[in-house]
């Protein structure tokens, strides 16, 4: 009997984050998204209309998703598929992907479902 072993050319994780790129730049073509960050531990990816608010947006981003860690664990909510933080005129989605984590951050008007189906590409 021959066995037959397929060779990953990419790990998913690397596969679908590849893919999470082209729906990224798609996604900040659309009307109301201000711009996103994809970030893991060793490089991010920016692309925010107004570059003088980046930095505020990568503490929002990361505060938001650290506190999520906490409140995971705090809670015992098990698994949080994502997290959606809105404010008077701004909402953030924030999602992680293997360790790679994505926040997009939009007006409140924005269609964030929309952006978190095209974002899980599975």
């Amino acid at each position: 009997m021959r066995k037959i072993f397929k060779v990953p050319v990419k790990n998913d994780v690397e596969k679908e984050i590849g893919n999470v790129r082209g729906s990224l730049a798609n996604i900040k073509a659309r009307e109301g998204v201000i711009g996103y960050i994809l970030r893991n531990q060793k490089s991010a990816s920016v692309d925010i209309e107004d570059p003088s608010k980046m930095i505020d947006y990568a503490i929002l981003s990361s505060t938001v998703l650290d506190s999520g860690e906490y409140m995971k664990t705090a809670f015992e909510l098990g698994k949080v598929d994502h997290i959606l933080v809105e404010g008077e005129e701004v909402k953030v989605l924030l999602l992680t992907i293997g360790d790679h984590r994505i926040s997009v951050f939009m007006n409140k008007k924005a269609d964030h479902n929309a952006i978190y189906r095209d974002l899980r590409l599975k």
